[in-house]
């Protein structure tokens, strides 16, 4: 019996890698943030070090007029400035997955029709579909960070840390980006599983990841508590506006439960 319900859910869970694999949106987003992430990060390390002439830790921008910032991060936060390109990717991603089984509000034959009727059980299509997204996120976040991480510190030279001692800070920061990719990405998922389309998740979550959930915290308190705002508190370094890493893991563990859990239940009750 416990050979059958394995069987059963591998079959499942591979079902779902196959769409993966052979739709094209969802397969090129986690090498595009990849990609991407990796280049990115490097490119901008390298014009760190020439903005400040290789003084990374005594430069600021009221002497150097090619900083764009107060002054450069600190060291063991070199790096996570880039994670914003995966975030977004990562966010398309759940919204994607979610939105293209659906056309027009309706479920499209041939992809979560044929789902449902390989695996009428609605509730544990719904959780193997979800966990097959968080392990996708999760990898994609792991190797996008870390290995954008070690690029940035071999770009900066004799100003970066070693890639092979890395202090516990810089994975920590490599943990706390893998938790809010996964996070926000699952958050547009059952987003996106509620209203139909991946349209609404994209409209809703990517304008408070690119600067507005920030920006808020500046201005109302309990903006913190805003998913994006709550998932930068396990990256950047503190700054008195956001929630401490801690309560900020937290904070996105209950969205995305109380999310995936609403999320869920509509999906099995509702008609195909």
């Amino acid at each position: 019996m416990n050979g059958l319900l394995l069987g059963a859910s591998g079959n499942r869970v591979g079902a779902e890698v196959v769409k993966f694999t052979t739709t094209t949106a969802l397969w090129m987003l986690p090498v595009l943030t990849i990609a991407l992430t990796g280049s990115l990060t490097y490119l901008a390390g390298r014009s760190e070090v020439a903005a400040t002439g290789g003084d990374l830790a005594g430069a600021t921008s009221a002497t150097n007029p090619q900083l764009y910032s107060a002054q450069p991060l600190p060291v063991e936060y070199q790096g996570f400035d880039m994670m914003n390109i995966g975030l977004i990717l990562m966010i398309a991603l759940g919204a994607l997955y979610a939105g293209s089984e659906y056309r027009t509000g309706l479920l499209r034959t041939g992809l979560l029709r044929s789902s449902l009727v390989a695996d009428p059980h609605r509730l544990r299509l719904f959780a193997t579909r979800t966990t097959v997204l968080a392990l996708v996120v999760a990898v994609t976040a792991s190797a996008a960070m870390g290995g954008g991480t070690v690029l940035r510190h071999l770009a900066l030279g004799d100003q970066g840390l070693d890639p092979l001692a890395f202090p516990p800070l810089v994975w920590r920061n490599i943990a706390g980006v893998a938790l809010t990719w996964t996070a926000l990405a699952l958050l547009a998922f059952a987003i996106g599983v509620l209203a139909r389309n991946a349209i609404l998740p994209l409209v809703v979550i990517v304008p408070l990841s690119v600067g507005l959930g920030d920006f808020l915290t500046t201005l109302w308190a309990p903006a913190r508590f805003v998913p994006p705002a709550a998932g930068a508190s396990l990256y950047t370094p503190a700054d008195g506006t956001h929630l401490g890493a801690a309560a900020g893991a937290i904070v996105l563990v209950a969205w995305v439960v109380a999310s995936l859990t609403l999320a869920g239940i509509v999906f099995r009750r509702r008609d195909a």
